[in-house]
């Protein structure tokens, strides 16, 4: 049995982030294993003038973009896209 500790990551996603989402095709669970990859290789960036952090992961040809915010209850997701292309040493 596969190991999947993305799955306990929860997600708080405000309405109109959720219909970006499924226009983007982007599921919950490929937000969540981005959080999870940033948050155990500390691979993502903080901006200090929103306290919002980025990050990625390129699982595929895809490379998956995540704005969100740790909170008590869970990850507050501000915004999330995707891109065709490979980012060097992010897989």
């Amino acid at each position: 049995m596969e190991d999947s500790p993305h799955k306990s990551i929860q997600l708080i996603i405000p309405q109109e982030v959720s219909h970006s989402l499924e226009e983007r095709l982007i599921s919950e669970e490929d937000i969540q294993k981005v959080i999870e990859y940033a948050q155990r290789t500390g691979n993502k960036v903080l901006n200090r003038a929103n306290g919002h952090t980025l990050a990625c992961l390129t699982p595929t040809r895809v490379t998956y973009w995540v704005e969100y915010a740790q909170q008590r209850d869970g990850y507050f997701i501000y915004n999330a896209y995707s891109h065709r292309m490979v980012v060097e040493g992010n897989s």
